[in-house]
């Protein structure tokens, strides 16, 4: 290895190092180890949604960031984050699905979360688990049209 690559490999290295120290000494409501989180995300959620959150360019999979936390503002909104069929069906634990989704609305969305945001717990997160959304879809636009009426919609 030429010492350009060793110097490059270790500046890359020591980058990541610095950012996963930024992110374990920050305090995320609910996320006990935004580092786990993180990779909770990376395995069960960036495959559809993207390393940033930002979806599928074609809408088939929505973007989530700048806007996730919106959903917390509406009825029902908090109840989908959980439902819906990603989370609902993902292989994680329901203490680890609620610190994933902590970690991605401080992360994702945290200037729109509400001032009286109560982190996901395991216990709402499995109880909402078992009540999977019949229809994504319709309820999706029923969210989507609360939130408009709140002046909340994306622009």
């Amino acid at each position: 290895m030429t010492a350009h690559r060793s110097t490059l490999l270790m500046l890359l290295l020591a980058s990541a190092t610095t950012a996963l120290a930024v992110e374990n000494d920050q305090s995320m409501a609910g996320v006990e180890n935004p580092a786990r989180a993180r990779v909770n995300y990376m395995l069960n959620c960036q495959g559809c949604h993207g390393p940033t959150g930002s979806g599928m360019a074609d809408g088939t999979v929505p973007d989530m960031s700048g806007y996730l936390a919106r959903y917390l503002h509406v009825e029902g909104g908090r109840e989908f984050l959980v439902r819906v069929p990603g989370s609902a069906n993902a292989g994680i634990t329901p203490a680890a699905l609620a610190e994933v989704l902590n970690w991605m609305l401080e992360t994702m969305d945290a200037e729109h979360l509400p001032a009286d945001f109560a982190p996901y717990r395991a216990e709402e997160v499995e109880a909402l688990r078992s009540q999977p959304l019949q229809d994504v879809v319709t309820t999706r636009a029923a969210l989507l049209t609360r939130l408009a009426d709140l002046d909340l919609e994306r622009r």
